[in-house]
């Protein structure tokens, strides 16, 4: 067999190299860019939380007086179902002294990942 001088070795190796890598660069690929990632298209589109910024009025019970749920915890009713409503200043049975009959609230806030968090609540008369 016969040695190829190291510069023809090294010819070589680009050589295959470059064949090998027929695809073209694309954003991101050269060191120091920052890679981006294109989204991925879907069929289904995509759900927005439900986000609330006007005041308005919405039943608030404790858990423990709503079926399925059982336990205390703070629940408000949005678009006909209860979900836990979460705000730094509600205690955990805030709305437990309404037993069955629950309250009215006057909330700002948003649908967030299952729950409702308030920006501002305050109990309605």
């Amino acid at each position: 067999m016969k040695k190829l001088p190291f510069p023809s070795l090294v010819a070589a190796a680009l050589f295959a190299f470059a064949a090998c890598s027929s695809e073209t660069p694309t954003q991101g690929d050269s060191p120091g860019e920052p890679q981006t990632s294109q989204p991925a298209s879907t069929s289904q589109p995509t759900l927005q939380p439900k986000v609330m910024g006007t005041p308005a009025v919405h039943d608030a019970k404790c858990g423990c007086s709503i079926d399925g749920i059982g336990h205390c915890g703070n629940y408000i009713r949005i678009d006909g179902k209860y979900v836990p409503l979460l705000h730094p200043t509600l205690g955990k049975m805030q709305f437990c002294q309404f037993k069955d009959k629950g309250a009215k609230i006057e909330t700002i806030g948003a649908i967030k990942d299952g729950k409702f968090v308030a920006e501002s609540w305050k109990l309605v008369e």
